[in-house]
């Protein structure tokens, strides 16, 4: 856009438009300016003759009707009446031959009918007996000529459109904010904006067009580096800081402290576990927050909201020793195990391994999110904040007693698990599994397990050893249906039954090994 000299006055005082007519017209309604201004002096009549309001506007104008333009003085007047939009003014030592108008938005709120203040003259019009008046001080009095690119100007939002705010600044002047320069973040609802009133920096003018961009973000950054400077000067880490939430991402909030945002990262956000940061913030709110880390060069802080509030961890030792039981919910689960909320903001780790007796593969065979579980405390680290949690354990161990229960030479029955190059696992309750090895399926030689058992079948078997202390049981198939040696002892039963077992190579020993089960199977298990 181009720019005219200030200096230079325009040759001609535009006249005014048919709007700007109608405005006057319907302020005025049925009264003249004579009545106007004689209803006014009554209502308040001035103890000083020199503060004394025009009294008509009436008369003829000078000859040639043409208006003319006076330079910006200041004039002190007295204020006679408001009509729409427009308020009139009485102007000192003008003798009523001219009114005085100026729009009301540049009034915060409407004025005092009879209090005297000052005015800037903008420009005249001797046709309609009107004198164009600003509001003096105000932040911009600025005419055409005046106004300057890079000013701080005050206007009015009017209406919006597709691309952003109209607005009418003092001294009627129309002006332009993108919507792009309105905020320093995105801003979804023009309409919000409308009847404000708002400050901003003054970036295009075309006189000859009459239109003035307008840019209230460039404004803000100003203000924000000023406030950011100093704040980076005072800002140390551990110190504990008010701010207001700038934005919400999916990884954490974004909070002014002054002029700069810092970073609140999901994971500090609260001591509980956080799906999304919107669960505990919201944009536009208060919050006190503590500096974690400071990165001057890059600008970048990092902020912590939770670290304001008590430690859960803290004394934790005392609330729950190793051995003792606890009751927790079940917040998520992952390969490895599930994480139990024992208390708000103290989350346990149940491994996979500790979840049963029995063999399992995934967590959600024995727990799922939102269960309410019983467990043991297997560990407890406060300097970590760590706590390690045991299902199977605080429902007792199966093993104890077993030796009882599955006596050498009885015969049990049991479940197939799985099979190897070398034998099958057997289960005989939950958490209880026994080994029967090849040798044992039959009588006759056996090339692959599967020709004899799968996975699934329900079969009795004999037990030829077992032991508690190891976690081992020994199984037959072969010898269910042959009659006990009279008087002979388990070992030798099982010692004639079998035959020389041969060497397994590491890849057998690989492939017949389970996570989580209970046999703890070794090498010595393989010497049958």
């Amino acid at each position: 856009m181009s720019e005219s000299n200030p200096s230079q006055p325009e040759k001609n005082t535009p006249q005014l438009d048919d709007e700007l007519q109608r405005e006057i017209d319907a302020a005025l309604g049925n009264q003249s300016m004579d009545d106007l201004l004689a209803e006014a002096d009554n209502a308040d009549a001035p103890s000083d003759a020199g503060d004394q309001p025009a009294a008509a506007a009436g008369d003829a104008a000078p000859s040639g009707g043409q208006p003319a333009e006076i330079h910006h003085e200041i004039r002190r007047g007295r204020i006679v009446a408001i009509r729409g939009e427009d308020v009139f003014v009485g102007l000192a030592g003008d003798a009523g031959k001219m009114q005085g108008i100026v729009p009301l938005v540049q009034f915060d709120r409407p004025p005092r009918i009879g209090s005297i203040m000052d005015f800037v003259v903008e420009r005249t019009d001797e046709a309609q007996g009107l004198i164009y008046l600003s509001r003096e001080g105000a932040i911009s009095h600025a005419t055409w000529e005046q106004l300057q690119r890079g000013a701080h100007v005050d206007g009015r939002v009017t209406a919006t459109n597709k691309g952003g705010l109209e607005l009418e600044m003092v001294g009627g002047i129309r002006a332009f904010m993108p919507a792009s320069q309105i905020d320093l973040h995105h801003v979804d609802d023009l309409e919000a904006f409308v009847g404000q009133k708002l400050e901003a920096s003054v970036q295009e003018i075309d006189r000859k067009s009459k239109k003035v961009l307008l840019s209230r973000r460039h404004l803000l950054q100003q203000r924000q580096e000023v406030e950011k400077k100093k704040t980076l000067a005072t800002l140390e880490v551990g110190q504990t800081i008010e701010g207001k939430v700038s934005n919400i991402v999916d990884f954490g909030a974004f909070v002014d402290i002054g002029g700069v945002d810092g970073l609140i990262h999901v994971s500090d956000l609260s001591y509980t576990h956080v799906n999304k940061p919107s669960e505990v913030v919201q944009p536009g709110q208060a919050v006190t927050v503590k500096v974690l880390k400071i990165d001057a060069e890059k600008e970048r802080i990092s902020l912590g909201l939770k670290q304001v509030q008590p430690d859960p961890w803290e004394g934790i030792e005392t609330r729950y020793q190793t051995g003792g039981q606890v009751e927790g919910k079940v917040v998520r689960t992952a390969s490895f195990g599930a994480f139990v909320e024992v208390e708000p903001g103290i989350e346990a780790l149940l491994p996979i391994s500790e979840m049963s007796w029995k063999r399992i593969h995934n967590p959600e065979e024995v727990v799922k999110a939102g269960d309410n579980v019983r467990l043991a405390v297997l560990s407890v680290d406060p300097a970590k904040k760590r706590m390690s949690l045991s299902l199977k354990q605080a429902t007792g161990d199966p093993w104890v007693g077993a030796e009882r229960k599955f006596a050498a030479n009885s015969l049990v029955e049991g479940k197939v698990l799985g099979t190897t190059d070398f034998g099958a696992f057997v289960e005989l309750e939950t958490g209880i599994e026994g080994l029967v090895h090849i040798s044992e399926l039959s009588d006759r030689r056996v090339g692959k397990v599967e020709d004899v058992l799968k996975v699934g079948d329900v079969k009795q078997f004999r037990v030829l050893d077992i032991s508690e202390d190891d976690r081992k049981i020994r199984l037959s198939l072969k010898q269910v249906d042959k009659p006990e040696p009279e008087g002979a002892s388990a070992a030798e039963i099982a010692k004639h039954s079998q035959k020389p077992a041969k060497k397994q190579s590491r890849k057998d020993l690989k492939g017949g090994m389970g996570s989580g089960g209970g046999m703890g199977m070794g090498l010595g298990d393989l010497k049958l």
